[in-house]
């Protein structure tokens, strides 16, 4: 069983979650594709988003082993948001930072997984999903580096407070799949 990291609350990250071939098959996939971003603001931050038209990443991510996986680490059931489904996520120079907030939505319990695309990361680079106690919390209690083939998840509960750093000079690329918790 993979166990989650439960500081500042529960949350799972995986390093080179898919095997190189698949990952590097996935980033030629991707890489050769156009991809218009819809642009949705929300607040002082914005998300920029397009539908994954990668085959071999979506089948990737939404696989038997990835259910499983999920599954196990959280012990719920899982199945994929179907209103939601995958997406493929940038930030880049022109994305202002995500400011703290949760992905919370009344009557829905589900869990956000990311999948981290582009190569090259340095510190200097930013990007940080930032994860806090409280949304009054100012200094993060954890960074985690969108590593290329970083798996991170964690449920959409209104107490897990998380923003992101704006990214400079590199683009941020990473898969997005939101999974509903069925009813056991």
């Amino acid at each position: 069983m993979t166990p989650l990291s439960l500081d500042p609350w529960p949350h799972l990250v995986l390093d080179d979650f898919l095997p190189t071939t698949v990952f590097q098959e996935c980033l030629r996939e991707i890489g050769a594709e156009d991809y218009d971003y819809e642009i949705e603001s929300r607040g002082t931050g914005r998300i920029e988003f397009s539908l994954l038209k990668s085959k071999v990443a979506w089948r990737a991510v939404y696989s038997k082993e990835t259910i499983a996986l999920l599954s196990l680490a959280f012990g719920v059931k899982i199945k994929l948001n179907r209103d939601n489904y995958v997406q493929l996520r940038r930030m880049n120079d022109a994305t202002p930072e995500f400011p703290v907030h949760n992905d919370f939505a009344s009557r829905e319990d589900t869990i956000a997984s990311f999948l981290y695309l582009s190569p090259g990361w340095r510190s200097t680079c930013g990007g940080r999903l930032q994860l806090y106690k409280a949304e009054s919390q100012n200094v993060p209690s954890l960074s985690i580096e969108p590593l290329s083939n970083r798996l991170v998840a964690f449920r959409t509960l209104p107490s897990n407070w998380h923003s992101v750093e704006r990214v400079r000079g590199w683009e941020r690329l990473a898969i997005l799949a939101l999974w509903d918790i069925e009813d056991l």
